[in-house]
């Protein structure tokens, strides 16, 4: 094996080892939140190559079929960008969060009204699941987003405390921006080759959810120190909520199937606060920090346990 082949061999054994590596990121990130300063600044391109990756890693024949009946997705991103937020914003409203605790009210409202993180294809690739409909309802979720989560923010927050021209605009370039690359690199090295690389290319998306995770660790140790009880409830909670929404929109689309329906779980549960906190997190208190950086448990973690519960959904089907 010669030295250009090393670096290669070594992402497709990142690759392969999928989920696990993913929940063993988020540790090594919070082990080392010293390089959360250097990180940070890079978040938008860290998101744009994982855009670009759940672009390569979806086949083109897949995508085509989904496209031409997109019923399914549709009818997904509807629930995902309005009634998930309508019910679970409607709950937040009144369970007294907004007077309690109005920064943990602000970014749990706007977490429901957001849209799927970017590298959600990414992860159905991981885990074995259809990347093409994962894909395909995460673009309808963000070519929605500029109306719902403004709609939702003034339902339930009051104000809008993003500018859906801003937010439109930002979505539309990552999406047709990465598409467009990925288009290019499909064309010049031809899905054979891609294939073949696709070990290689889960691991420079391991890679690039491990530096989202650098980031999203910063100052943990201290929120956490500060006062574990009230950490080890927050978090609790977030893994509850998650667990629900996955459960419920597998139910809702169990005639789709449960692996289905669990794609469609995971792109409810699995929101872009990333997207957020770049907007709004010097206006936002540090308890928003420390829920969005406790809410990447579960995206990290939970492929890894629902993998073996993905593989027999797929099964039964």
């Amino acid at each position: 094996m010669n030295l250009l082949t090393l670096p290669v061999a070594a992402l497709a054994w990142l690759g392969r080892q999928g989920t696990r590596a993913l929940a063993v990121s988020i540790f090594i990130g919070l082990a080392v939140p010293s390089l959360a300063a250097y990180v940070k600044p890079h978040l938008a391109e860290t998101v744009f190559v994982l855009l670009l990756f759940s672009y390569l890693r979806t086949d083109p024949s897949a995508f085509s079929r989904v496209v031409k009946a997109p019923r399914l997705a549709i009818l997904a991103a509807v629930w995902i960008m309005v009634a998930v937020p309508l019910l679970f914003g409607t709950a937040y409203a009144f369970s007294g969060l907004r007077d309690s605790l109005p920064g943990l009210y602000t970014i749990m409202i706007l977490q429901m009204a957001i849209p799927p993180i970017t590298s959600s294809a990414a992860f159905a690739a991981l885990m074995g699941l259809d990347v093409a409909l994962s894909l395909f309802a995460l673009i309808i979720c963000n070519a929605l987003s500029p109306v719902t989560t403004v709609a939702f923010s003034y339902l339930f927050l009051g104000a809008s405390l993003i500018s859906p021209l801003e937010l439109g605009g930002k979505l539309l370039f990552f999406f047709a921006a990465s598409g467009a690359i990925a288009w290019g690199i499909r064309r010049l090295a031809g899905q054979r080759w891609i294939e073949q690389q696709k070990e290689a290319i889960d691991g420079l998306n391991v890679l690039g959810v491990f530096i989202f995770a650098i980031a999203a660790m910063d100052g943990v140790p201290r929120y956490v120190m500060a006062d574990p009880l009230f950490a080890l409830g927050l978090l609790a909670l977030i893994v509850i909520l998650t667990l629900a929404l996955i459960g419920v929109s597998a139910l809702v689309f169990i005639r789709a199937g449960l692996d289905q329906g669990l794609v469609i779980g995971l792109l409810a549960s699995f929101r872009n606060l990333g997207v957020v906190m770049a907007a709004l997190g010097a206006s936002l208190p540090e308890l928003a920090w420390f829920y969005f950086a406790l809410a990447q448990f579960p995206i990290y973690l939970f492929p890894a346990l629902l993998k073996p519960l993905a593989k027999r959904f797929q099964q039964a089907r």
